[in-house]
């Protein structure tokens, strides 16, 4: 495929930045129906580059239709990966917040001592 076909996505990332500060400023100075309403201008050119890499990944598909399984395996290891890398993060925030409380020096006030 050709790199110029990834342009319109580098293209309206940098135009997205663009309306996003826009917003920031609009919304800054109480302009809050400005700032929305360019909040809004910058959704529809999200909505517009989901559609066009959607349209590339159709491309890949017709184009290279050999590496399709290599491209289902490499989606696979990618989403056990982070599934795995969450269960790590979310098992070690347990761990942490009981240790927290294990070893807090307050002491829990409960209705029956009041």
């Amino acid at each position: 495929m050709e790199w110029s076909l990834f342009l319109p996505l580098l293209l309206g990332g940098i135009a997205y930045g663009v309306i996003s500060a826009a917003a920031g400023v609009m919304s800054g100075r109480g302009n809050e129906a400005g700032a929305e309403r360019t909040r809004d201008y910058g959704f529809l050119l999200l909505l517009a580059m989901g559609a066009w890499t959607v349209i590339l990944l159709l491309l890949a598909l017709l184009n290279d239709p050999d590496d399709v399984g290599d491209m289902i395996t490499i989606t696979i290891v990618i989403v056990v990966f982070f599934v795995i890398l969450l269960l790590v993060f979310f098992g070690l925030s347990l761990l942490i917040g009981a240790a927290g409380r294990a070893m807090s020096r307050r002491r829990r006030v409960t209705t029956d001592e009041l």
